[in-house]
């Protein structure tokens, strides 16, 4: 079995109140399993889980409601959907001043 690591934000620095796309994951024969979203900024974010079958997710899919992260906080979420492509959405309702979000998703090989 193989794992796969890739980040959908890398300290992102957000200091408005817009939505933001992480970077489009391409999944290949993996299964997303778990996300690790490191919220080091100063303010709740809204996380928001989707996938496509088309890289441009132009028929894209929410995974899940959307969940709030606690400023200063590091938590976890599993899923078990496949898609060949997956990305986070994040939105703050209060414009962070200082810190980044970093989201890493951890997928399965179906080998």
């Amino acid at each position: 079995m193989s794992i796969n690591i890739q980040n959908t934000f890398t300290a992102k620095e957000i200091r408005d109140t817009n939505s933001y796309n992480g970077d489009i994951i391409f999944n290949d024969d993996f299964v997303v399993k778990t996300i690790i979203i490191e919220n080091i900024l100063n303010q709740i974010v809204t996380l928001q889980c989707q996938g496509s079958a088309e890289l441009d997710f132009s028929n894209s899919f929410n995974i899940g409601d959307s969940f709030d992260v606690a400023a200063n906080t590091t938590i976890y979420k599993n899923y078990d959907n496949y898609f060949p492509y997956y990305r986070v959405t994040a939105i703050c309702s209060s414009s962070p001043t200082s810190g980044d979000l970093t989201v890493k998703t951890y997928g399965l090989s179906h080998m």
